[in-house]
């Protein structure tokens, strides 16, 4: 079966499987970070900002049976989906119909969602709308943050697609209508979505919610003055904390390296004592 992946830099797993069990003809990517992550397999690339006439030509002359969708952050046109017979299936990282869209993980996260999930859909042209193919949940746990919880998602779907795609092929699965009454959308994320006010900062369990959620992009940040000079300060997973123009630290770190360290800490609710 010849297949084309389209997708970003969570899914190694995803293309490596699809790549072992199938003729992957071409992974298309918005990321040359997934091109980098699988350079030793022997696996034809092509990085994009938009799909073009060059590109969809390229696609027809492969007469590909079906196309594979994860973490790509490009609508795919009609006229795309129309070069596959068996369609485009897309692997979304939430229990849809709930936080279709572009952020669902780092909704959920933030959201203080307990559970999540992946589902795999047969695309049509409206947004993460096609019928469910299958679904699957997962916890989410205190320690989970979205570069973590993604590259969960995907490496559990690619254990889950090979026989997923025999039996979708061969007529053995029957495709649910999703809801749409039940559904809800996400929002594309902005630098300024990241920002606190050190002087009235979120109380303590939602603003780690917000560290976890939102990293690596656009990632906690807030402005204070170290040393007489006012910086920008990244507040990053597992403790660790980002001062403008020096490296990654720990907590207990940024305490010893700077006399107003504990005092910050203390006003963003990271600490207590």
């Amino acid at each position: 079966m010849k297949i084309v992946f389209f997708g970003s830099r969570h899914v190694n797993e995803v293309v490596w499987q699809l790549n072992q069990d199938f003729d992957l003809k071409l992974v298309v990517t918005t990321d040359k970070r997934l091109v980098e992550n699988c350079k030793d397999e022997d696996i034809p690339f092509t990085q994009i900002l938009g799909f073009d006439k060059r590109l969809i030509e390229e696609i027809r002359k492969m007469e590909p049976d079906l196309g594979i969708v994860a973490d790509f952050g490009i609508i795919i046109p009609k006229e795309v989906i129309d070069l596959f017979p068996e369609g485009i299936l897309n692997i979304h990282p939430s229990l849809l119909p709930l936080y279709r869209g572009p952020t669902p993980v780092q909704t959920a996260i933030l959201q203080g969602d307990k559970k999540t999930g992946i589902t795999i859909i047969k695309i049509d042209e409206k947004l993460d709308h096609g019928p469910i193919l299958y679904q699957e949940t997962r916890e989410i746990l205190p320690t989970d943050y979205t570069d973590k919880l993604l590259n969960a998602l995907f490496k559990r779907s690619a254990v889950i697609l090979p026989t997923l795609i025999e039996k979708f092929v061969s007529g053995d699965i029957t495709p649910a209508t999703q809801n749409d009454k039940q559904a809800t959308y996400t929002k594309s994320l902005t630098k300024e979505d990241g920002y606190i006010d050190a002087k009235n900062p979120p109380e303590k369990e939602k603003l780690q919610r917000m560290i976890n959620a939102l990293n690596p992009w656009p990632g906690v940040w807030t402005k204070f003055k170290l040393a007489d000079k006012e910086v920008i300060i990244k507040l990053h997973p597992l403790g660790i904390i980002h001062v403008e123009g020096k490296k990654p630290m720990s907590y207990k770190d940024f305490i010893n390296g700077y006399k107003e360290g504990k005092d910050l800490l203390r006003k963003i609710n990271l600490i207590s004592n």
